[in-house]
């Protein structure tokens, strides 16, 4: 295969977006319009138009350090952008340099609203329990393991009709947020604090990729602290038995209802909080 001319001016082994169109052009035999942009989330990104002829052909938008890629990447991203999933040894070449190079960019101060007294559930409150009991040996005041941020999530309306992220841990700015769906005198105060600390269990383990590239965000150490919690079973019994109604919540608006047993507090946990006040010291 013939490496595209790098300009002069370029930096010593850079490509331009021009070098990138030429290379996918010959690469795919139809036209492909490569240009530059600085988007983390999204790296690459391609869209169909139609070429002069009515042929068909790509624009493809990459981010600016798809000019430094070494031949590894850039052969690997134009075989997954042929095969898709079915490229299954260039899928993880390609993802783990994007997370190197650059998902893991420095990113800038951004103002973050920490608002965890919602009008049902105070997260704050329900969180400085497991900071102090659960989690007592887990965060540090400074540094990659300081305690995370606790505040309720954007109220905005839903606008999936199936699936619902109830919580999320952002390594970056270590901040948990807790969908508002759950802010409400329908959801048990227990369950927001199982979802509480879910959150918190995975800004102390951390998400890891396994030897095949993929991501695991629940592995066995997390799912075995997690499974030891005596509400593991209830919450996500609760769960299964009352999303739907969340998601037409979170989608609509509307008040959640649900049955009155749903807002009982499960056996395993009143169980366990007994058991723990049988043991406390007198004093």
């Amino acid at each position: 295969m013939t490496e595209p001319t790098v300009p002069e001016t370029a930096e010593p082994g850079a490509w331009t977006e021009a070098n990138w169109s030429h290379f996918l052009t010959e690469r795919f035999s139809l036209p492909i319009e490569v240009s530059f942009g600085r988007s983390r989330s999204a790296p690459v990104q391609a869209r169909a138009f139609e070429a002069t002829g009515g042929q068909q052909g790509w624009q493809l938008r990459l981010h600016k350090l798809f000019a430094t890629a070494p031949e590894e990447v850039r052969d690997a991203l134009a075989k997954w952008l042929r095969a898709g999933r079915r490229a299954r040894k260039a899928g993880p070449i390609l993802d783990e340099w994007i997370h190197t190079e650059i998902a893991s960019l420095p990113r800038k101060a951004a103002k973050v609203s920490i608002t965890p007294a919602g009008d049902v559930h105070d997260l704050e409150q329900l969180a400085l329990p497991l900071i102090v009991g659960e989690f007592a040996n887990d965060f540090r005041p400074r540094g990659p393991h300081e305690r995370p941020q606790i505040t309720w999530g954007r109220r905005a309306r839903s606008k999936s009709r199936r699936s619902l992220r109830l919580g999320s841990f952002e390594p970056e700015s270590r901040v948990v947020r807790v969908h508002p769906v759950l802010d409400q005198s329908a959801v048990p105060e227990w369950f927001v604090t199982f979802v509480l600390k879910h959150e918190l269990l995975h800004s102390v383990v951390p998400s890891y990729r396994d030897a095949a590239g993929r991501w695991v965000h629940h592995g066995p150490e997390f799912r075995a602290r997690e499974a030891g919690w005596p509400e593991y079973r209830a919450a996500l019994r609760w769960e299964r038995q009352n999303l739907p109604r969340l998601i037409r919540s979170a989608r609509l608006g509307t008040e959640l209802r649900v049955r009155a047993d749903d807002l009982k507090l499960p056996r395993e946990l009143s169980d366990a909080r007994a058991s723990l006040r049988q043991h406390e010291l007198p004093f």
